[in-house]
């Protein structure tokens, strides 16, 4: 424990002192003793050291005895011991003043009270706690390296951490996901049970404290930190960040620690700290060497290229896998992502980067919803293969707005459209299904669409007319149909393409589609007399209507490629 001045008051010389001012800082901690040889002295001071003095670099110097008190204060000195009487007989009353002004004891002592009889205690104290910190530190960071040493990973050290400390505690990336915790019944606020719920903290409250974990990472050390009540952080908390070299890695936090405990407390996580960027960058490579591994795998299966299906069975159960449950497909791409990169102006090394933080960001909201999964990433887009067991959903649509949510929600300033294949029960299923599903993202490409959920198998006619090779055909053919329609609006200024699409998309319901283009009956009815005349077609043939709506969704297609 540190040695404080009033306990320093019970030892050696000091017994015989006298407290004449600043009995306020008497709580003040004691880091070590050093003498008042010049007035020089001070400038050399750290925190908590105690100066002792006989006056001789200030008797003759009244401003310097004016501001004495007032420097020290300034520099953090637990106090001044004075032995006045050769060259101070009078301790000046600014002295005093200022002593009790900013809580800095001044002490005086008998004349025949030498410094050795005041610094050997003190020192010895000192010393001897310097020595059990310095035991403890060591033994506390035998117990984190034994820890990761033997492979207990991440829940292991954050456990033994809590443990320590007698406090709740927990371990989040720069994503602000939960790696790890460890829960004392009592010691929570509402942000602790948020970020246990959500796996990590909220996007409101990661607003709240960015400035705040902002200033612990550029301090590179444990910090105290008060409560945050915008962010539902109620009570202390000491928060110290994951550092490999200059990376950042993490927070990890201590909530409410016993006040008694708190230079343990940051001993113990400065410890933690450590050993857990180790680990980090430890599991880092070791998940990188398998995503290598299980994304060729992927590869060879998206392009049809893993031999046999007993050759890909081997390799998946090498990678303790099993490949044998049916899988859904699911096609993570960043929308317009050239575009965007253009927009900042992102060099080579910036997009690298943003793309392993898309792979991660992904990934881990998948590994949220099922721990087993494939991923390989494909220029900006991630694919990933999720299990699907018997009885299961098959439908894959709440895993994809995880996911689109978990992106937009980011800082990467990016946004995703997820495509679902259709359930892939063989090795053979996967190629055409990845294909499928690419074809769903760039029929939303083409039509300049963001954040969606695509079911290849939900889009319908649009995924006919995308299969059609002869483009040129189909243009043709919307061109015969709609093109009288186009000129006579281009030229008059008239609405009747818009009226015919809205006509058609409403089945033929005459009072909907009023409703829906807010005009009048007896004006639709006009308009869609003027269509039959313009383009010669009779819209009461079943016919004439199905040529006319293809054509239409032919348009809507060459308008967007």
């Amino acid at each position: 424990m540190a040695l404080t001045v009033r306990e320093a008051m019970a030892l050696g010389g000091l017994k015989r002192g006298e407290v004449l001012a600043g009995a306020g800082g008497l709580d003040r901690t004691i880091t070590w003793v050093k003498v008042l040889e010049s007035p020089e002295t001070i400038s050399w001071l750290a925190e908590g050291e105690l100066l002792l003095t006989v006056a001789f670099a200030i008797k003759d110097d009244e401003a310097a005895q004016r501001d004495l008190m007032r420097n020290l204060a300034a520099v953090g000195s637990s106090g001044l011991v004075i032995k006045p009487e050769r060259y101070l007989p009078e301790i000046p009353g600014s002295m005093l003043g200022q002593a009790d002004e900013f809580g800095i004891p001044l002490i005086r002592i008998p004349q025949d009270v030498s410094y050795l009889e005041i610094m050997t205690p003190i020192l010895e104290r000192i010393i001897n706690a310097q020595n059990a910190d310095l035991r403890r530190s060591i033994e506390i960071h035998r117990q984190f390296t034994d820890l990761a040493l033997s492979g207990q990973g991440l829940d292991a050290i954050v456990r033994t951490l809590g443990e320590l400390v007698e406090s709740s505690i927990s371990l989040e990336d720069t994503n602000f996901r939960l790696l790890a915790s460890h829960i004392v019944p009592g010691l929570t606020d509402r942000h602790r049970q948020q970020t246990l719920t959500h796996h990590g903290t909220p996007q409101k409250a990661q607003q709240a404290v960015a400035a705040m974990l902002h200033e612990v990472v550029e301090g590179r050390k444990p910090r105290k930190v008060t409560p945050i009540p915008e962010a539902g952080m109620t009570l202390h908390r000491i928060i110290t960040p994951i550092l490999a070299g200059r990376e950042n890695l993490g927070y990890l936090s201590i909530i409410e620690h016993p006040q008694h405990q708190e230079q343990l407390a940051m001993m113990a996580i400065e410890h933690a700290a450590t050993v857990i960027a180790l680990e980090m960058i430890k599991l880092r490579e070791v998940t990188e060497a398998e995503d290598r591994v299980r994304g060729e795998l992927v590869d060879d299966l998206l392009n049809g290229t893993f031999g046999d299906e007993s050759n890909v069975q081997r390799r998946a159960r090498h990678l303790r896998y099993d490949l044998s449950v049916p899988h859904l497909l699911l096609v993570v791409d960043v929308d317009h992502f050239s575009r965007f990169i253009r927009e900042h102006r992102y060099e080579e090394g910036r997009v690298i980067t943003l793309k392993h933080e898309f792979f991660q960001l992904v990934t881990g909201a998948v590994r949220r919803k099922n721990h087993r999964h494939l991923a390989t990433a494909h220029s900006d887009s991630v694919i990933v293969l999720v299990p699907q067991p018997s009885g299961e959903d098959a439908n894959g649509e709440e895993l994809a707005n995880q996911i689109r949510k978990a992106v937009a929600d980011s800082d990467l300033g990016i946004t995703v459209s997820v495509a679902i294949g259709r359930l892939c029960v063989k090795p053979e299923d996967f190629k055409p299904t990845f294909t499928e599903a690419q074809r769903a993202l760039d029929l939303m490409v083409r039509f300049g669409k963001r954040e969606q959920v695509i079911n290849y198998d939900r889009l319908g006619v649009y995924r006919l007319l995308a299969q059609v090779e002869d483009r040129a055909g189909l243009d043709a053919f919307a061109g015969r149909m709609l093109a009288p329609l186009v000129d006579y609006d281009r030229a008059r200024g008239t609405p009747l393409l818009k009226t015919l699409e809205v006509y058609l998309q409403r089945h033929g319901n005459l009072r909907q589609s009023s409703r829906d283009l807010h005009i009048h009956l007896n004006t639709l009815h006009y308009r869609l007399h003027r269509i039959t005349e313009v383009t010669g077609i009779d819209l009461k043939d079943a016919d004439a209507r199905l040529d006319l709506l293809l054509a239409l969704r032919v348009r809507a297609l060459a308008e967007h490629s």
